[in-house]
């Protein structure tokens, strides 16, 4: 049973990131929301045969050298068609301490346009979910449903948002 309660708020986020467990090239000051943070595309990304979830003993990268039939460079842009599923890798990587897991939906703007979107990470048995303590890359899948759409390197179509383990503080893991 999760002993999983304090939802984290926007001042722990930036702890989060100063301390390393959210990392990124860069963050963007409207990427932190009140009670999320934004994730943002990377330029790379597949055309996958298939959704999958990598289960407890494999990451990401062993799927892709199976399922995917394209590498796409999403840096100037490229159109996901309809009716396909791809995997985006996010520019944002997490390092959780034990005491913090995360969740992911999409955005309400993806679902108004009709994409179909959710987070994958290494070791993954669930989709949208994070385990405490997970230390590695974060990726999308992306299944555009009534109509083609473009993609782009730096577009939000996934948020995630951070609890904590009972009585836990951010303030407290040494950096």
């Amino acid at each position: 049973m999760s002993t999983y309660q304090g939802s984290l708020i926007h001042e722990d986020y930036h702890k989060l990131i100063d301390k390393k467990y959210i990392r990124s090239n860069n963050f963007e000051n409207n990427q932190i929301q009140p009670s999320s943070i934004d994730l943002r595309l990377s330029s790379k990304a597949w055309r996958m045969r298939a959704s999958f979830l990598p289960g407890k003993i494999q990451k990401v990268g062993a799927w892709i050298d199976q399922l995917a039939m394209q590498e796409i460079d999403l840096s100037q842009g490229y159109i996901l068609e309809k009716g396909s599923v791809y995997l985006v890798q996010l520019q944002e990587k997490l390092k959780l301490p034990e005491h913090v897991e995360a969740l992911a939906n999409a955005k309400s703007s993806t679902g108004r346009l009709d994409l179909f979107t959710r987070l994958i990470t290494d070791h993954g048995t669930e989709f949208d979910r994070v385990n405490a303590g997970y230390s590695g890359p974060l990726y999308a899948e992306i299944a555009p449903n009534s109509f083609s759409v473009l993609a782009k390197r730096g577009i939000t179509l996934n948020q995630i948002r951070f609890k904590t383990r009972d009585n836990f503080k951010v303030q407290e893991v040494p950096a």
